[in-house]
């Protein structure tokens, strides 16, 4: 069986630390101990362009990345996550 993945909602998987990219190690290791095949999607755009709705919809929820879309989305130069589990079919 596979192991549970828990991450609740959107998380900083990269930021600019004084002017460096640096990765969340929390975040790396909730991504590495993803098993299953995985599905990456990216949207970039300028300030208050349906971002954040277009992710929650792809999410199946109506918020999460909204919360963080005003917190703190809107530094420069960050890389956002979060893993979904899709159902997989029985074996």
């Amino acid at each position: 069986m596979a192991p549970e993945i828990h991450m609740t909602g959107p998380m900083c998987l990269i930021e600019n630390t004084n002017g460096e990219l640096v990765a969340n190690p929390e975040a790396l290791k909730i991504l590495s101990a993803i098993t299953q095949p995985v599905v990456v999607v990216a949207i970039v755009g300028l300030y208050r362009t349906g971002k954040s709705y277009l992710m929650n919809k792809l999410a199946g929820k109506n918020k999460g990345w909204s919360t963080v879309a005003r917190s703190q989305l809107t530094t420069v130069l960050t890389s956002w996550a979060q893993a979904i589990l899709s159902p997989q079919p029985p074996e």
